[in-house]
């Protein structure tokens, strides 16, 4: 390579350049530290545009949206800042794939669990995000018992006003209550059902705590579960509907359990009620909900 004299001014502004550069460098990177972020900027367009958006890859995009949100939670706890525009991150994500399951069941802790205080809507959001899972997802007994969890335990005490505190409990009590019905692995479930029927009864609700614990011990096999249930009908005065299940189980299949039980339904001779119609509480009724019907209880 040949260099003339027209190339010196060229390699004269070039190495000024980089000496200016050297110089103020360390000037520019003290002022952008010294610059803190104080709000964050919603990039996104409104959810219902965003899968116009997405010109048919729904999944992708929720992928990606979601994964930008998990990045961004980590970024504001460490830099101990709001993160102000996780529901609508997620929302945007339960709207272009609403079987998701993900971003419903850790919606309550990205939105609330922050270093910083949260607002009170931030709670609301998480439950109108938790509901929409229930509605979306409505056999994943997991989603359903953190959603009550959450509504029911972590919710009210960050809420102002007593009435809506108390419609949150509630609203807690019917998804825990809603997942002990729905099959799964979880052995702690049927505990929190029992919890479940104390905030049914504070509410005046006798009737719905009555039907959950009886039904928590048809379904259930576990002694110590059942044993808790059945203290607690009898303390209602509640438990002469659970007895006569309990007497026409050990009477009728003892040997298998209290589910499959009440899966088969009661004992009834073919031949006797041949031509007959099954009346409530009748020996030729099908189902242990018309041989044993509620309104027959104490």
């Amino acid at each position: 390579m040949k260099w003339s004299r027209s190339d010196l001014p060229a390699v004269a502004a070039f190495t000024c350049g980089l000496a200016l550069l050297s110089l103020e460098r360390a000037h520019l990177a003290e002022a952008h530290h010294r610059i803190t972020q104080k709000r964050d900027v919603y990039v996104l367009p409104p959810k219902d545009q965003a899968v116009a958006f997405s010109l048919g890859y729904r999944s992708a995009a929720a992928d990606l949206i979601f994964g930008h949100v998990l990045v961004s939670a980590g970024i504001h706890m460490s830099e101990k800042r709001l993160f102000e525009f996780a529901a609508p991150y997620l929302k945007t994500v339960n709207e272009l794939d609403p079987k998701f399951r993900d971003p419903y069941r850790y919606s309550d802790a990205l939105i609330t669990l922050q270093t910083v205080e949260v607002p009170e809507e931030a709670f609301r959001q998480a439950r109108s995000i938790l509901l929409r899972g229930t509605r979306e997802l409505p056999y994943d007994q997991q989603l359903w018992s953190a959603a009550g969890q959450f509504l029911a335990y972590l919710a009210p005490p960050r809420l102002h006003g007593p009435a809506e505190q108390a419609a949150f409990r509630q609203e807690g009590a019917r998804l825990m209550a809603r997942a002990c019905e729905l099959i799964g692995s979880n052995e702690n479930i049927p505990y929190h059902c029992i919890t479940a029927t104390k905030f049914f009864t504070d509410a005046g609700n006798r009737a719905a705590s009555t039907a959950l614990l009886q039904k928590l011990i048809v379904v259930s096999d576990d002694p110590e579960v059942r044993a808790m249930a059945g203290a607690k009908l009898a303390a209602m005065g509640e438990q002469a509907h659970t007895q006569r299940f309990e007497k026409a189980w050990r009477e009728d299949l003892p040997f298998v359990t209290h589910n499959f039980m009440a899966t088969l339904g009661p004992r009834f001779d073919p031949a006797e009620c041949a031509g007959k119609l099954a009346a409530n509480g009748n020996t030729c009724s099908t189902s242990f909900r018309d041989r044993f019907p509620p309104e027959d209880a104490p």
